[in-house]
């Protein structure tokens, strides 16, 4: 089983107090039944207290949490580094996260491990285009966007989009979204959106289903940024 799925079956269980059946938990966590049957055995015989059975469901016991996550020196500078990249992105919003992360990572190692954590340096870096903030909240809350979108000659169009994800480059972040003008998928470099608005009425209950039709064209056109 994969530790990182492992890590989502157990906070997926937490989240939802309710009896999941394992139908319901492979469509959220994109696995087969037979693999969410074999992981929730696994997790079972690894003393996870995880009550059910197949055809009725399945639920985690009350007062369960995970011990605490132990770092090797190296693992805590490839987060450390990967946090400090995060500038790159112009997202304001989630340079300050990661700079939150990053003191509680120091705080919680031992004061022999915290020299030298300190040494990827934090360049704010100025946005350009539209805060990307405001675009994973309309992602998170499934909201319709009205942008006005300036294409590689110049030529500008606005559009009516149904956010889906937001892919972060080395040199641009890019929107992927539903576009309704084209009717199809398209991905937009966030320092080419001009005007960004939020104008009312969403997608409420189809963000799932349009996120993963959004990764299978994806992976089809390996990520093109053409409007």
């Amino acid at each position: 089983m994969k530790p990182i799925r492992m890590l989502e079956l157990i906070a997926l269980f937490r989240a939802h107090r309710r009896a999941m059946t394992a139908a319901e938990i492979a469509e959220r966590l994109g696995a087969s039944r037979r693999t969410i049957y074999r992981d929730i055995a696994s997790l079972q015989a690894m003393g996870v207290p995880i009550d059910g059975a197949a055809g009725l469901g399945y639920v985690l016991r009350p007062g369960f949490d995970l011990p605490p996550l132990n770092f090797t020196p190296d693992e805590i500078e490839a987060i450390i580094v990967g946090l400090a990249l995060l500038p790159r992105t112009g997202d304001r919003g989630l340079v300050a996260a990661a700079q939150s992360v990053a003191a509680k990572i120091e705080a919680a190692q031992p004061a022999r491990k915290r020299a030298g954590l300190g040494a990827s340096g934090w360049h704010d870096m100025p946005s350009a285009g539209t805060e990307p903030a405001l675009l994973r909240r309309a992602i998170r809350e499934e909201r319709r966007l009205a942008i006005a979108y300036r294409d590689a000659v110049g030529q500008v169009t606005h559009r009516s989009v149904l956010p889906v994800a937001l892919i972060y480059y080395v040199d641009a972040v890019v929107l992927g979204a539903w576009c309704e003008l084209r009717e199809d998928f398209r991905h937009f470099r966030l320092d080419r959106i001009e005007d960004c608005v939020l104008p009312g009425g969403g997608f409420a209950g189809r963000g799932e289903a349009l996120r993963a039709r959004w990764r299978a064209s994806f992976a089809r056109d390996a990520g093109g940024t053409g409007a």
